[in-house]
């Protein structure tokens, strides 16, 4: 397939392209793919120009001053970053958000094994099998601490020089399975360590995504059969699997564990200590991530029990996505079937939320290329009606792009962008990012970290690449962290009067201003106190007026 990116020939548009290079710098190559350029225009349309310079005006002008001074000073900038209220965190998986020290420790308390060449975690209790290690051997550091750290995650993992996707994705991708058997049993260990690190980078709200119960699922459906895929059959799939009692004992047994996770990582933080923690004001809520790598029968029963979570309002769980990688050959092969599952269950239940994992692939990955590439984001707006959408990357290569991010411009369908992700295991960064091709079409979009544990990395170091790679002004980071709450999928209205328009709040709070000298009105507070979102949102708000007026003043 040729390269979309190079639209205008070389020879007599050589000079145009690189006079639009120069121009527009990092959106380049994706604007040009996206306006479609003919050889003969040489320029963008009028719909397709970048947006002159935000004027910035006050504290806001000041404190962009201070972030051009000191972008490239590394350690000030990560500062800056690390104290910039981050709203939500809307692409979090609680599987890959913990630390490899953390999982090592889990492991050695419950007295299980690691195979000393592959590092998998086997379960206990010890003695260990030949070729194994006891978990504790990790504990003190040395050379098995430093190899179970490094094929656990990202850490030590140098990609190679030829701009080659797979070894970074493979490595990626294999770790979970390696230390999936430590995290058993851990759920409110993982839950108070995510949430206290957010806590710690001002981030207010994590949306994780987790699959509980996806092997007794499957127990279940064992007995079913998806003979036909088409509304028909998938309807009486659905009528048989929701009328089973064992089903329904099975969701409400589901969020009975949601529940008890997250009251034990509360104690585990403290949250009942006067004053409590900040961690104990970080809101959790849960995304039933459904696995698609696997028969349709099983994927489509994954999608109806998180579907059924949400409908019932059980156990926090407030959205549905899909997950592992959208390369995988079986995910290939029935994407289009899985967006007709969401969308017709999405028929049944609109009220339900869905992200979902789409355009997560890179030209070369696992042989993809040509159709692949020109659909996936489409038919996750199109087909399943997705209210967001992770990754986006493969933006370039869909079938009439500009025409996809108008419409999701006006849909209102944010995009979940895990910046330091998508260039360990698409090698997508820089200028091959669309980041700013859907700033400039008007699209929402929020920052994320995806696997934080795995990456090596935290949403202060997202930030730190929009700004050092995406050359964002603090005013888009602003409306990128109002966004994350804004189409964060936590219950309650929100504060703004519109979405995505962040200049007049909703009535209650219309004439309050979020101030922490000054308490809102009657009418404002018993707003807030009925809508946590609304709740996040203010005290994102007045979290914001302290920022700037502390660095204004740089």
């Amino acid at each position: 397939m040729p390269d979309p990116r190079r639209t205008l020939s070389d020879g007599a548009a050589g000079e145009e392209r690189n006079d639009m290079r120069k121009r527009y710098g990092a959106r380049w190559p994706v604007l040009a793919a996206l306006a479609g350029l003919a050889v003969a225009a040489g320029a963008l349309p009028a719909a397709a120009t970048a947006p002159g310079p935000v004027e910035f005006d006050g504290e806001q002008a000041q404190v962009q001053a201070y972030l051009t001074r000191i972008t490239n000073s590394p350690a000030e900038l990560r500062h800056f970053m690390e104290e910039l209220p981050k709203g939500g965190d809307l692409h979090h998986h609680l599987g890959g958000a913990v630390r490899a020290e953390s999982l090592i420790n889990y492991a050695a308390r419950d007295r299980k094994c690691i195979d000393a060449t592959t590092y998998v975690v086997v379960p206990g209790p010890q003695p260990c099998a030949a070729g194994q290690r006891p978990a504790q051997d990790a504990l003190p550091p040395g050379p098995f601490r430093r190899h179970i750290v490094q094929a656990w995650s990202m850490q030590g993992f140098v990609l190679p020089p030829d701009g080659d996707p797979q070894p970074g994705h493979d490595h990626f991708f294999a770790t979970f399975g390696k230390f999936e058997e430590a995290e058993t049993g851990h759920d409110a260990d993982m839950l108070a360590e995510v949430t206290q690190a957010a806590a710690g980078e001002h981030t207010g709200y994590l949306e994780t995504l987790v699959t509980p119960s996806s092997g007794a699922l499957n127990q279940l459906v064992d007995g079913l059969h998806l003979k036909d895929p088409g509304p028909a059959g998938l309807a009486r799939f659905h009528a048989r699997l929701t009328a089973d009692p064992r089903f329904q004992a099975l969701v409400h047994r589901t969020a009975a564990e949601n529940d008890a996770a997250v009251r034990d990582s509360r104690k585990l933080l403290g949250c009942d200590n006067r004053p409590a923690p900040r961690a104990c004001q970080v809101g959790v809520r849960f995304d039933y991530q459904v696995l698609r790598a696997q028969d349709p029968r099983y994927v489509f029963a994954e999608q109806i029990l998180g579907f059924e979570l949400v409908r019932q309002r059980l156990g926090r769980m407030v959205g549905v996505n899909m997950v592992q990688p959208e390369d995988d050959p079986i995910a290939l092969r029935d994407y289009t079937l899985h967006m007709k599952m969401v969308g017709y269950l999405k028929s049944r239940s609109p009220s339900v939320r869905v992200s979902l994992h789409a355009g997560e692939l890179a030209e070369g990955l696992n042989g993809v290329g040509g159709r692949d590439l020109t659909f996936h984001i489409n038919e996750a707006v199109d087909i399943a009606g997705a209210d967001r959408i992770g990754h986006g990357v493969d933006l370039a290569h869909e079938t009439d792009p500009a025409a996809l991010t108008e419409r999701m411009r006006r849909r209102h369908v944010l995009v979940e962008a895990p910046l330091v992700s998508n260039a360990e295991i698409l090698r997508v960064q820089g200028d091959r990012h669309p980041l700013r091709t859907y700033l400039d079409a008007g699209v929402p979009v929020a920052l994320a970290t995806d696997d934080p544990g795995v990456s090596r990395s935290d949403l202060t170091a997202v930030f730190q690449q929009a700004v050092t790679e995406q050359h964002v002004t603090t005013h888009q980071l602003r409306t990128m962290v109002r966004a994350s709450l804004d189409h964060a999928f936590i219950e309650g209205p929100g504060l703004w009067q519109e979405q995505d328009r962040y200049d007049t709040f909703a009535r209650p709070c219309r004439d309050d201003t979020p101030d922490a000298d000054r308490p809102p009105g009657a009418d404002c507070q018993a707003f807030l106190d009925a809508s946590p979102k609304a709740a996040l949102q203010w005290q994102l708000e007045s979290d914001w007026r302290d920022f700037e007026d502390r660095y204004a003043r740089r």
